[in-house]
Parts: C-alpha cells; structure tokens; sequence
C-alpha cells in the first residue's frame, strides 16, 4: 500500500513562522516537526510500502530533511507540484497519479496523528473500496471539512456544508482500492481539467465520486488521536496538548543517537 502525504503549499496563515521554513518542518518540541511526527507514526506500519511526498514550496528543505530517513528503511518519494503557489492541494494529488497503484491512502501534509489512525484505516474492511477517516465533535466550525454520514455511507463533504448539519469531520485522510482508486483517479483526471480545478481541495473529487453514485464510507478516530496545523492557535494546541503516545515519540525522538 503507498501513502501520499500533499505537503506543498505555502502555509500562509502561520506567517511569519513559514516565511522561510515549509509548515511541515515546523518544530513541535524537542527538535521534533511535524514531518518527523509523520513519519515515526507511519513507519510503524509494516502494509505501507511507499511514502510520496508531494512537494512544492522550499521544496529543496524538505528533500534535505528525507535525507534523514534513508536509514530508517523507509521507501520515500517526492515528487514536485511546480504550481503551488496558484493552485490547491488537488493539482497535488494529480501530479502524484502517474506513481499511484490500485492500494494507497492520501493524507494533507498538515496533519499530525497517533499511529494508530492510519493503522486503524489500513485494517478496515478491504471490501469497502473508499474509506474516509472522520471524527465526531459536538459542534464544528467554518472552516472545518464537514461531512455528513447516514449509516455506513459518507453523502457529502465541504467546507461549504452548514455546521449545524454536520454530524462528521474529514480529517483529510482516505483509503482507496481496487476500482475505487480507478474510478477516483478518473474523476481526478477529469476535475483538473475544470475552470476551477486549480482552486477547488482534492475532497472535491472524492464529492464527485459520491455524486456519481459511488459508495464512500467512514472509519472514525478519536479527536484526540489527531490534529491539523493551519493557524498559530493550532500549532500552539499541538505542542501544548500532545497525547500520551505523542509525547511518546517525541521523547524517543530526542533520545535518538
């Protein structure tokens, strides 16, 4: 199974912290960013067998840090989006089509998570060809990525959905296989060539594949188990309220030779 983790924008709203640095390279504690939370979460999972990294702003920062993990085993990728700076996180995932099997995950590079919410995913029913990993809150906000479930199903996902008719969140994290990624990979195809298919987040796509009647379902983490960095008040929750199994990581991070 491959994982793509879209870590190519700009980061715009931690200003000034990513001015110079990619928000994946932000420090977390002990010398700890985001990117490296990532990946000891992920290399922990033996089904994982290729991580892409799909690239773009102070792209040259993040390879150098890769560099790091050669020794780790892990089998990385990266692959450049040369349009970052116009486009949204869907041109990301386009240009990673060309590496994509029929078995990956995709998961926004501004997220940092206990392992076990991929390893939670990667087990789920492997009948079920799309699985969105959601959590549940008791309210949700604007900004959110909202979904709205019914039973097993996923109907809709946006930013766009009212929050009080919101009963979900995506955390941007989703399975596909078999013709579930075929038929995803076709729609991908298709949305680039929209008007709007250099602004719109690559869920888009995933609504689209719910529209044309195909099934999406969920797997649910705990809120808790995972977080996004997209404002300062967010990357000082991160470093302030870490899980258990976080400040786990961290500490052995720091105690690394």
């Amino acid at each position: 199974m491959q994982l793509v983790v879209l870590a190519a924008g700009r980061g715009e709203r931690l200003w000034p912290l990513t001015r110079n640095t990619p928000k994946c390279l932000l420090e977390l504690a002990n010398g700890m960013s985001v990117l490296d939370m990532q990946l000891q979460s992920l290399k922990e999972i033996s089904e994982i067998s290729e991580i892409i990294f799909v690239l773009g702003y102070l792209a040259e920062q993040v390879e150098a840090k890769l560099i790091h993990y050669a020794n780790l085993q892990l089998n990385i990728r990266t692959v450049y989006n040369p349009f970052f700076a116009e486009s949204n996180n869907l041109i990301s995932l386009w240009y990673a089509l060309p590496y994509l099997g029929d078995n990956f995950i995709v998961v926004n590079g501004d997220d940092v998570y206990d392992s076990r919410v991929p390893q939670g995913l990667v087990q789920v029913d492997g009948d079920k060809d799309v699985v969105m990993t959601i959590d549940r809150k008791e309210k949700y906000d604007l900004d959110d990525m909202k979904v709205i479930t019914r039973g097993e199903r996923v109907l809709q996902v946006g930013k766009q959905i009212a929050p009080a008719e919101a009963n979900g969140e995506s955390i941007g994290m989703i399975r596909f296989r078999a013709n579930g990624a075929s038929r995803f990979k076709e729609i991908l195809n298709q949305v680039v060539r929209l008007p709007s298919g250099k602004t719109v987040f690559w869920l888009y796509a995933v609504q689209e594949l719910i529209n044309r009647g195909y099934t999406v379902n969920w797997y649910e983490c705990k809120p808790g188990d995972w977080a996004e960095i997209d404002f300062h008040p967010d990357l000082d929750l991160v470093r302030g309220s870490l899980t258990e199994n976080y400040a786990a990581l961290i500490k052995k991070w720091s105690q690394r030779d």
